[in-house]
């Protein structure tokens, strides 16, 4: 996926870009939000080719990086939030106490686990580097440039 913004902050050879929301990525929350509910924030871009504040630039983002997106986001969490339901009411039921109140607290613990876990590998996946997103080109340089 390719997307096209303007750096907002350059830190060595990592730079924020802020995009427009495009509707392939408006809904994953891997980008932070930005001013307004139409500008999302791509942190920490890997920036090869020295852009400059400002600069209207191509960011690729891998396809390996939204699919594991929307698997940490939506599918771990929600098979979490399942599995946890499913084992605190077994146990509910053994313990003899109310096995769907047993069943939903640990269900909602597993879940937030899971989104606990999500941001931990996500973490270390951008400290790798490998699915970071990166500048392709620079399409217009910054005002203080041009």
């Amino acid at each position: 996926m390719i997307e096209v913004g303007t750096v907002v902050a350059v830190r060595g050879d990592k730079v924020d870009v802020s995009v427009g929301a495009s509707p392939s990525c408006a809904g994953c929350n891997a980008c932070s939000m930005g001013s307004s509910a139409e500008e999302m924030l791509l942190r920490d871009v890997v920036d090869p080719l020295g852009v400059a504040l400002g600069d209207r630039v191509e960011v690729v983002i891998s396809e390996q990086l939204r699919m594991q997106a929307a698997l940490a986001i939506y599918v771990v969490p929600l098979g979490a939030l399942f599995v946890g339901y499913v084992v605190g009411s077994a146990l509910g039921e053994h313990l003899d106490v109310d096995a769907d109140l047993i069943g939903a607290l640990l269900g909602i613990a597993a879940a937030t686990a899971a989104f606990m876990g999500a941001q931990v590998r996500e973490r270390m996946l951008s400290r790798k580097g490998r699915f970071a997103p990166r500048v392709r080109a620079i399409i217009a340089p910054g005002p203080e440039q041009g």
